[in-house]
């Protein structure tokens, strides 16, 4: 039976991918007997260090080839290297009972290998980029590691024996079962492998141990080859034998080579998908992601201090035409933070729970009061012209955010009256550089949500966090600290989390765009490929290919 998957509403939390007969196959997905899925990316992946990784690109490698306490698939959490658990009456005691399982090696992974990995992630001394995160799920004395105030032994993780592990929160985190599952910076390494190679571990495919249904065997020539893992402890449910991801920077390249069967699976640039739309191999997810401009208030440019001009531009910004000239229309025009498809309260996502529109900006702007607002703004600054207030608009070198940045330099020119600067650099630069060091006035970017929680997006925004922007707020941390607090009343935490999204708003502390959606091409032959708006948006471990 053809099937063909249709775009999805804006709530939706999560999405399974299913399969569909295809009028431009993908080609046979099978090579001398083995089964084999090849597919593309157009992001290099920063890193093989799951401690280092800080994207989804790398988190969805490192879900493929380390395993977890427990493996959350599309939403769908089961037992990982935990067998099983326990979990105490107040909720913030978590006793994880290990299996026997190996490392590619041979080696047994043991309880102190995670403890080990939770300990390298918050030692300031390795600069994670989501050191953050442990205090994110709730673990105990993890901010305190991270700060240097604390010794990594305080951390709330220990080993009771080679198979036992508890883990200590500091308040009860309903999403910490999932969010072990999908989140690979929490899957164990071997500090024996660390230690060997130091600055060059993970470097190549060698210098590293395995946890997960696959190995990473090559990298070279922009080639990244996985292996099934023979001794993963479920290595009979995996299907693939092999898995090729070709790192190809034009979209227009990648879809070439789907359509002469050389891939199967190409995501789509948006200026194609019509041509593709009728398809019957085509598909569309919403992947989570929030798409925005983040501000950095500490510029040498005076204009970003400014609440008032912040407002001005965020009040200039008409998004719907936005969308539909930017993305061809086919994403969600959005004008808040938090995914809409996130848990609400009552059983309702966080969208059907509140009503953004009743608090964000105007979907289609509102250039009189974005006026007023710059008005305000000019003569707090002393600027008597608008027409002198230049501006620099970063964004990575890809055509698809060349178009972005124009569209919104348009806009805010046409509107505002001032002079909008683009400056274009490499993907590698501006998270490894531009954004993580501040170098920036403005900037394209977006976050995909790590679990189903506000805090997700917004603790993004904490002055004790900087990420990607040094915006701090003590009104719109108190909320938080306020929310995290709460362990007994979920829908009077969601109702301080709203609240503290709408100081984000009320303070200009950013440029919402929209919430995406991501088209693509998937060979009929391909089974159990699962897409998901949390973390991960493709993931391919458990896929198979159809005899």
């Amino acid at each position: 039976m053809k099937k063909r998957l249709l775009a999805l509403a804006m709530v939706a939390a999560l999405i399974i991918a299913t399969l569909a007969s295809c009028s431009t196959p993908g080609g046979d997905s099978s090579s001398g007997g083995e089964k084999v899925f090849r597919y593309a990316t157009n992001t290099e992946p920063t890193t093989f260090d799951l401690t280092k990784g800080n994207s989804i690109g790398d988190n969805e490698i490192q879900h493929a080839i380390s395993e977890g306490l427990t493996r959350n698939t599309g939403g769908n959490v089961t037992p990982g290297i935990a067998e099983s658990w326990d979990i105490s009456e107040d909720g913030c005691v978590y006793t994880f009972h290990l299996r026997d399982a190996n490392w590619s090696d041979g080696q047994p992974i043991k309880a102190q290998d995670f403890v080990y990995s939770w300990q390298r992630l918050v030692d300031p001394a390795v600069s994670s980029p989501y050191a953050w995160y442990l205090d994110t799920i709730g673990v105990k004395n993890a901010a305190g590691v991270n700060s240097g105030e604390l010794k990594p032994e305080e951390l709330g993780i220990k080993a009771i024996d080679d198979k036992t592990l508890e883990i200590t929160l500091d308040r009860p985190m309903a999403v910490l079962l999932s969010a072990l599952g999908m989140q690979s910076n929490l899957n164990p390494l071997r500090q024996d492998i660390v230690e060997q190679y130091g600055d060059e571990f993970a470097a190549t495919a060698d210098k590293n141990v395995y946890s997960g249904p696959f190995v990473l065997t090559s990298t070279e020539n922009n080639l990244y080859v996985f292996e099934k893992n023979p001794e993963f402890w479920d290595a009979d449910n995996i299907k693939l034998d092999r898995v090729e991801l070709n790192y190809i920077e034009k979209a227009d390249t990648a879809l070439g080579l789907y359509e002469s069967g050389e891939l199967d699976y190409v995501r789509l640039d948006n200026a194609v998908v019509e041509n593709y739309k009728d398809n019957d191999d085509y598909g569309i997810y919403l992947n989570g992601n929030v798409d925005y401009c983040y501000i950095n208030p500490n510029s040498d440019n005076p204009v970003w201090a400014n609440k008032n001009f912040r407002l001005a531009l965020n009040y200039a910004l008409n998004r719907v035409e936005y969308n539909q000239l930017a993305n061809s229309g086919l994403y969600n025009p959005y004008n808040a933070l938090c995914f809409p498809g996130l848990t609400g309260k009552g059983g309702k996502t966080y969208g059907e729970t509140y009503d953004v529109n009743s608090y964000a900006y105007p979907m289609e702007g509102d250039v009189e009061k974005a006026q007023a607002y710059l008005a305000d703004a000019m003569k707090e600054l002393g600027i008597a012209n608008a027409s002198d207030i230049e501006i620099e608009f970063v964004t990575t070198d890809a055509e698809s955010n060349k178009k972005i940045a124009e569209v919104l330099q348009e806009q805010w020119q046409n509107a505002l009256g001032i002079k909008v600067n683009i400056r274009q650099v490499t993907y590698a630069d501006i998270y490894g550089e531009v954004y993580p060091k501040f170098d920036y006035e403005i900037g394209y970017a977006g976050w995909g949500p790590d679990y189903d929680d506000p805090t997700t997006y917004l603790n993004l925004f904490r002055s004790d966090v900087n990420w990607y922007t040094p915006y701090g707020n003590p009104d719109f941390d108190a909320k938080l600290d306020a929310a995290q607090a709460i362990t007994d009343d979920p829908d009077a935490r969601m109702d301080l989390l709203n609240e503290a999204e709408q100081i984000l708003i009320e303070d200009g502390a950013w440029v919402p765009l929209q919430a995406r959606n991501q088209s693509y091409l998937l060979s009929p032959k391909m089974k159990d490929v699962t897409f998901y708006s949390f973390s991960i948006n493709i993931d391919w471990a458990y896929a198979d290919v159809a005899e």
